[in-house]
């Protein structure tokens, strides 16, 4: 394409979104001298916890498959024979007692035990905002070895780009349309439309060619705000604990660069 009345401009729209997805990674974890009874005790608590937060939101939970791993304790073993001789030959080294006692411990054979059997279940939780003040009290049960979160996501994310690209493009060709008229020109038809920021030549494939964009990974948004409302008297036994759970707006920005064809005035 031939690179002459062709002008080459960037327009620009940003915004911003509050995110309405909260996220948190749960790892189940029991422990048991029996191998088989860790992992059905596994189960039964992964099944537990997931049904308890399908009740807030269904579909909710994505899980893992349960691994049973040996715990294994190393430990030494000295004889009180060579520990005496060991002592012995150090009182006269003049070494303080504790260094002696960690000496002899550190001399003897090496051997291992089992401690347990843990076996392990990692979720992903993933609600609305307006009800994930409820998961925090969930993620406090007994068989929760960790979680992490919440973190927030926007669910309409790929909506908003969209929308942000065409504003994009409408801001570039006012841009253009004003450039155009302090040139003594008219602005045309747009040639190219890129979200990528590269040179008339490359966009217009007089250039050598380039690598295609790669598309942008999920966005997310820190958790910045979780509060707790004020108590009202002593809460019910059974009653359950609700936190209020605000994530902070995000900024979300496009960038277009478009090709206008430029035309002389009649």
């Amino acid at each position: 394409m031939n690179v002459e009345n062709r002008l080459r401009i960037s327009g620009h729209a940003e915004t911003k979104v509050i995110p309405d997805r909260a996220c948190w990674t749960v790892t189940v974890r029991v422990e048991d001298d029996d191998r088989d009874v860790a992992f059905r005790r596994c189960a039964a608590a992964r099944k537990g916890l997931v049904e308890r937060l399908q009740a807030i939101e269904k579909e909710s939970v994505s899980a893992g498959r349960i691994a049973v791993a040996e715990e294994i304790e190393y430990y030494w073993v000295v004889s009180s024979e060579l520990r005496e001789e060991v002592a012995r030959q150090l009182e006269g080294t003049r070494l303080p007692k504790g260094v002696v006692a960690q000496i002899c411990e550190s001399i003897g054979e090496a051997r291992r035990r089992r401690l347990c059997f843990a076996a392990t279940a990692a979720l992903g939780v993933e609600v609305a905002v307006d009800v994930s003040g409820a998961v925090p009290q969930l993620l406090v049960a007994k068989d929760v070895a960790s979680s992490h979160g919440p973190w927030f996501k926007v669910s309409r994310d790929e909506e908003i780009s969209d929308d942000l690209r065409a504003k994009a493009v409408e801001n570039a060709r006012a841009r253009a349309a004003a450039l155009a008229e302090a040139a003594g020109r008219k602005l045309g038809r747009a040639l190219v439309i890129s979200n990528r920021d590269e040179s008339l030549a490359e966009l217009t494939g007089s250039g050598a060619g380039a690598t295609p964009a790669s598309s942008d990974g999920p966005r997310f948004a820190a958790a910045r705000a979780i509060k707790m409302p004020a108590p009202m008297g002593a809460p019910p036994e059974e009653a359950p604990i609700v936190m209020e759970i605000t994530p902070e707006p995000v900024e979300r920005s496009e960038t277009m660069t478009v090709v206008f064809e430029l035309i002389d005035h009649d």
